[in-house]
């Protein structure tokens, strides 16, 4: 799976190119300065989800609607979300700065353009314009520009171009407006798979705001960069496989045998996370200090807890599409509300959550928990294939 992903397609290259980003400006501006980085970046992409409604994922896992129908769906659901969002901000005093809202409606634009590149095959465009943010962050923070400010900056770069190369789509999209079109658009299994994704990215998210709360943006900037360095080969390759295994999953007829796929492209990074692991914890502080002046007192132990939970992290965002394909996302938000509520029960109950090391455990008893409910229940749709008589 790895080595034929490299081989068909250069859409591998922009991974290289923001590692390469965040590397360069975590040594350049310092820990603090990538660690507001890494927080905007995170909230707002966790608010992204929310705003287009995973339409992203949609457009690669549903062959149903023609693109310029899937362009128009998806763009009154941007519309109309952003409405919401803006509201809700204000009603409950505004606590999401302008910037990370803003910063939320670009990523969603950019990630349901690029999405309808991928499927159209055009993999060198969908590269490009995935790695002009990339770029776009680099030269921005060489300049000085505000840590708050260049995520949102470095995406709009991209979108800009992006909506100038699907000029005619739009004009396709916008004629094809209508009464009867908006009544056409349904919602609900959209809301299902939205909330879903929503929440495990706030679940995600939550990792770092409560950090950044307690701790500051130097521990975020510690927390992101390890998992950056150390899941680098894994968040490379899992970005370049995850597109083709979607393109995959969508052409398949039973739950069983989109699971399977599913199931063989984890385990073909199983050595990758193996070997991540092993560096982490025997390596992890040596290994940092190349990149910034390590006075952490976090060992190498927990440091190799923070790759164990960015790789179930990983694991269970990727398995919200193949949720979303086999239209169970429901039950993907059942276990999510379920090892969220166990994961703040013992958070809240720990005499000892002043620690950073004992907050560290409980994010890995909590994602541990959800990593292996998922797990058991694709097992099980694997195994018994009781979805697939009921098609």
């Amino acid at each position: 799976m790895i080595i034929s992903v490299i081989k068909k397609s250069p859409v591998v290259i922009h991974q290289l190119f923001f590692l390469f980003a965040q590397l360069f400006i975590l040594q350049m501006n310092g820990i603090g300065y990538s660690g507001t980085l890494a927080y905007v970046g995170i909230v707002s992409t966790f608010l992204a989800v929310m705003i287009n409604l995973r339409w992203d994922i949609e457009i690669m896992v549903n062959n149903q609607l023609a693109l310029h129908e899937s362009l128009f769906d998806s763009s009154v659901t941007i519309i109309l979300m952003t409405i919401i969002v803006l509201s809700l901000n204000i009603i409950v005093g505004s606590p999401l700065s302008i910037y990370i809202i803003l910063s939320a409606i670009i990523i969603s634009v950019h990630e349901l353009l690029v999405s309808i590149l991928f499927v159209q095959k055009k993999i060198y465009r969908y590269s490009l314009f995935r790695t002009i943010p990339a770029i776009a962050l680099i030269l921005f923070a060489s300049f000085g520009l505000e840590a708050d400010l260049i995520w949102p900056a470095s995406f709009f770069i991209s979108v800009l171009f992006l909506s100038i190369y699907f000029v005619s789509l739009f004009k396709k999209a916008i004629t094809a407006v209508s009464i009867k079109r908006l009544k056409k658009i349904k919602f609900q299994h959209k809301f299902y798979a939205a909330i879903t994704a929503t929440t495990f990215s706030f679940f995600s998210a939550l990792f770092v705001i409560i950090i950044n709360y307690y701790y500051g943006t130097d521990y975020v900037g510690l927390w992101s960069n390890t998992i950056r360095i150390f899941n680098s080969l894994l968040i490379f390759l899992l970005g370049a496989s995850l597109p083709f295994v979607l393109n995959i999953i969508r052409d398949k007829k039973t739950d069983s045998e989109k699971a399977k796929i599913f199931f063989y492209c984890w385990l073909s990074f199983c050595p990758l996370l193996i070997l991540s692991f092993f560096l982490a914890s025997n390596l992890g502080e040596y290994i940092l200090s190349f990149f910034m002046t390590y006075d952490f007192e976090v060992s190498n132990v927990y440091l190799s807890y923070i790759v164990l939970i960015a790789i179930a992290i990983s694991f269970v965002g990727s398995a919200q599409a193949l949720y979303q394909g086999i239209n169970k996302s429901i039950l993907l938000l059942g276990m999510i509300f379920i090892s969220a509520s166990t994961g703040l029960i013992y958070f809240f109950n720990d005499s000892h959550s002043h620690s950073f090391n004992s907050l560290i455990e409980v994010f890995l008893i909590s994602m541990s928990f959800l990593a292996v409910m998922v797990i058991v229940h694709l097992l099980f749709i694997l195994i018994f294939k009781t979805n697939d008589s009921l098609k």
